[in-house]
């Protein structure tokens, strides 16, 4: 498993072709992030899947920091669809987002989060991408592999989630963070899993016979 190493120009020709239909351009996605192995595949959540609009240049944004993605997943056995995910729902893949509360980068670290994870410099792709599959596996194995509880710890702390039973906190922030976020990693399991060139921006696609529900 690995991404292949030509990820750079197979971005730059989806970029410059853009007299090509949308469908073949966001196809080329699924050349540059490939599955995770086998001891950390992305699990369905739910009995049924649900699907949340990827762009084209989300898809570019993913593309660009493939690697450091692949690597984070790879090193912490976190599946890629759910780094993907947090990255989209968190700063739309900007390197540079600075939210009001003060979280930074792509998977919006705050400064206290970052240093408890060893990142100096959270506006650095690797290192933000770094802090941030690390803090997802704790979470994930604070929580028993619930995706939905390790998530909600992302977004509202895990003393919330602990503190409410570890249940969702009935925060509105965070109740819609999950099922976004969870959205966001069906519609890139879709992607990545697919053997044919999907159309990545229609979000109710039709399911692939690979694509199993537990």
């Amino acid at each position: 498993m690995r991404i292949k190493t030509d990820f750079t120009s197979k971005l730059k020709v989806l970029i410059e072709k853009r007299e090509a239909s949308q469908a073949s351009q966001r196809g080329s996605f699924n050349e540059v992030i490939h599955k995770t192995e086998s001891n950390y595949k992305y699990r369905h959540h739910a009995a049924k899947s649900t699907y949340k609009e990827i762009t084209l240049q989300q898809a570019n944004r993913l593309a660009k920091y493939a690697p450091h993605i692949q690597d984070a997943s790879k090193r912490h056995k976190v599946p890629v669809e759910l780094i993907c995910a947090v990255i989209l729902q968190e700063s739309g893949g900007n390197p540079k987002a600075v939210s009001s509360a003060g979280a930074r980068g792509l998977m919006q670290l705050m400064p206290a989060t970052a240093r408890r994870f060893g990142v100096t410099n959270s506006f650095d792709p690797k290192q933000n991408i770094e802090g941030g599959t690390k803090y997802l596996r704790f979470l994930l194995d604070r929580f028993n592999g619930d995706y939905k509880l390790a998530l909600a710890g992302y977004n509202a702390g895990e003393a919330n989630v602990e503190k409410y039973g570890n249940r969702i906190p009935p925060f509105a922030e965070t109740r819609n963070y999950v099922p976004s976020v969870l959205s966001y990693a069906d519609s890139i399991h879709k992607i990545i899993g697919s053997t044919s060139a999907p159309n990545i921006a229609d979000t109710t696609p039709p399911v692939p016979s690979n694509f199993k529900r537990v």
